[in-house]
């Protein structure tokens, strides 16, 4: 019999070389082609328009290379990217001949590919819907997109010398999916340290699956009754407990629970979905955690941005608009994120469903418990059962939560941006850092921390518990343990490579500048005001879609969000353009969380699959009809009924609310078993 899925596969790939040397080789279609020379052809450009250009603008222009989920002291860098061609020939480069992309030159890919830059990200996209594979759909966007931006690279770059086939291979191989581990231009082994915190938490669920932690919390969590509600508002209240980070939410509440919905009869879909959608949604309005310095960070360059070029931006009380005060005026505008944590507990209380999660749930309803999916506990029959003592689990998850914050605050502590604000006087000589709230101060040491070092040090610490509780009470012999915890790890691997092509795809896309291509349309619209949270909801959920990144959406549209808004504002009315600014930021950042909510690509969905057991195309495809109907409420009756038509931010709210309670009950349904999907 013919292998038509192998065959299926052989297609993408004939067609991803198919289309990428269609890019580099046609002159007409390959926009960066300029005669065949394209560094010659920029010379031309740039020589006939020197005469327009100011001495100012000969500088190069200062932009925010917003990484994949950067953290926060490091957000606002500038910091070159051996594949940034946004710079001009009279512009000084350091050359840096180990790196194997080359110097930088006087190209930049926006444009000349134009909306066209979005073709990587719409192929994996496309394809992992259409094909249910997430993996190779990845790569051939990857691939697609270094033969893309290949044409844009110096002559001297060893990807362009010699076969123009191979070159784009080796850019997508070498520099992306490779890079992509060690992130090119970011911080140092970032993406290294998700990868190894990835590995850890799976040695500690498999330990803690053998020692007879984990059946111990399911029966303390699960009782002896039945009740699937309580199961998975527990999770939905989990999620909301574990809110200062959201790779930590996603880690702690996901294993926590994954037995406990497996015990109950719940699907590993239902866990992601709630793990998902509670992890970015409360860590993005928390006002202490490690989004909120990022965000803050963005908001202020718009502001500064603003007060450069005349009147600095005032609140309702007259006061000048600093960073913090307006992330705090714009969290009632954050419809979605808001709207989305609602949803979970009406799905989580009602026990209603519905799109391809309602399927997910029959099918686990129907299950028998060998149906089940193993504990680690249970893979070697020959091992003896380890008695089932919750605090086995609960205090390796204890260790995790309290090594992360620990850690959090002891980076952000002694970070050079705090000392400098503790040492800080005013002109009395008195101390500023005193005269804070204690909350602000939190604010700012957690502003300045390192969580990717936080959640790495967290997870050790996790393990080593779990490891000496182990040992300590003799729960399984050592060997056990050990292979375990290492067939804890091996779960991991499938979801880390889509994690690392995700990384790679992401960094594709900023490369093309996809953000820069929307952020300059969505800057010459000419959106009415009052239009213009709607607007800028939109643009911002299709970057953060395409990109996989929240981070890097705000990061590019934050700023730029603001300016605009207050060019806009010009001859409107004081009291109404202040809120509708509010309501601006406040769709920027909620509109970010909603496109990664619902992007195959995005390294939050995948860490949720991770951390649930669920395979990532089926929490994909579950997930996408809550975010849709969760994204529509705030867009609907959120962003309109409050910017469009005037009214105050509670009755968006309360009318958001009403409209996914009448979905719920209208659409929903009670999912029964069904017998033949659980032998599918």
């Amino acid at each position: 019999m013919i292998n038509l899925s192998g065959i299926r596969q052989h297609r993408l790939g004939f067609a991803a070389i198919a289309i990428g040397a269609f890019l580099y080789f046609s002159g007409a279609g390959n926009p960066c082609s300029a005669q065949n020379d394209p560094i010659a052809a920029a010379a031309r450009r740039l020589a006939d328009s020197q005469a327009e250009r100011s001495p100012a603008a000969s500088q190069p222009v200062e932009e925010t290379t917003a990484k994949l989920d950067a953290p926060a002291n490091d957000a606002l860098t500038t910091e070159a990217d051996p594949l940034d061609t946004n710079v001009t020939i009279d512009t000084p480069v350091d050359l840096d001949a180990s790196d194997p992309a080359g110097p930088r030159v006087p190209l930049s890919a926006e444009k000349y590919y134009n909306l066209c830059v979005v073709i990587p990200a719409a192929i994996a996209i496309l394809l992992a819907i259409i094909f249910r594979q997430v993996v190779p759909a990845l790569v051939l966007g990857v691939v697609v997109g270094a033969y893309m931006f290949l044409p844009c690279l110096p002559n001297s770059s060893p990807y362009v010398q010699g076969n123009s086939v191979i070159g784009g291979f080796r850019l997508a191989t070498e520099y992306y999916m490779l890079g992509a581990i060690h992130q090119h231009g970011g911080e140092e082994y970032a993406h290294l340290k998700i990868i190894v915190f990835t590995l850890v938490i799976g040695f500690m669920v498999g330990v803690i699956g053998r020692n007879g932690g984990t059946e111990g919390m399911v029966r303390l969590v699960a009782g002896d009754t039945n009740s699937r509600r309580r199961g998975a508002v527990t999770a939905w209240g989990a999620g909301l407990v574990v809110f200062f980070d959201d790779y930590a939410n996603s880690m702690i509440v996901g294993p926590t629970m994954r037995s406990v919905f497996d015990r109950l009869k719940l699907s590993r879909a239902k866990l992601a979905y709630i793990v998902d959608s509670t992890a970015a949604p409360v860590a993005s309005i928390a006002l202490i955690g490690t989004w909120v310095g990022m965000e803050v960070g963005y908001i202020d360059q718009g502001l500064q941005a603003v007060a450069a070029n005349g009147p600095a931006l005032l609140d309702a009380n007259g006061n000048v608009l600093t960073g913090m005060s307006a992330f705090v005026y714009s969290i009632p505008y954050r419809f979605y994120p808001i709207l989305a944590l609602f949803l979970v507990f009406l799905v989580a209380v009602t026990g209603r469903d519905f799109g391809p999660m309602k399927r997910e749930e029959r099918k686990a309803l129907s299950q028998t418990d060998s149906d089940t999916p193993p504990t680690d506990a249970d893979t070697d029959t020959n091992k003896t059962k380890a008695l089932p003592r919750w605090w086995l689990g609960f205090f390796p998850v204890v260790g995790l939560v309290l090594g992360t914050v620990g850690v959090l605050i002891t980076t952000g502590w002694y970070s050079e941006k705090t000392i400098a604000l503790v040492n800080a006087m005013d002109n009395t000589g008195q101390s500023v850092w005193a005269q804070k709230a204690w909350w602000v101060q939190a604010g700012d040491v957690l502003q300045n921390a390192d969580s990717y070092l936080s959640i790495f040090h967290g997870a050790i610490i996790a393990a080593i518990v779990a490891v000496l509780l182990t040992m300590i009470v003799r729960a399984c012999p050592l060997r056990d343990m050990i292979e375990s915890g290492l067939e804890g790890m091996t779960t991991m691997f499938s979801a880390i490579v889509v994690l690392v092509l995700a990384w790679a795809l992401s960094q594709v896309l900023q490369d093309l500048r996809l953000g820069q291509v929307v952020s300059a349309h969505l800057k010459d619209a000419g959106f009415a005001l009052q239009w213009f949270p709607l607007a800028v909801f939109v643009a911002s959920a299709v970057v953060s879609f395409a990109t996989g990144t929240s981070w890097g959406t705000m990061g590019i549209l934050c700023p730029m969000t603001i300016t605009v808004g207050a060019h806009l504002a010009v001859g409107v009315d004081p009291a109404e353009s202040v809120n509708l600014i509010y309501a601006a930021i406040g769709s920027v950042l909620a509109g970010a969380v909603f496109g990664d909510h619902c992007s195959p690509i995005s390294d939050t969905t995948v860490l949720s699959s991770i951390a649930s057991g669920c395979k990532h195309e089926v929490h994909v495809w579950t997930q996408i009809p809550y975010a849709l109907i969760a994204g529509i409420a705030a867009m609907g009756l959120g962003d309109v009924l409050c910017s469009v038509y005037k009214q105050p931010w509670y009755v968006g709210l309360g009318a958001g609310a009403l409209f996914l309670v009448l979905w719920i009950f209208i659409v929903g349904r009670r999912a029964e078993p069904n017998f033949e999907l659980a032998d599918a």
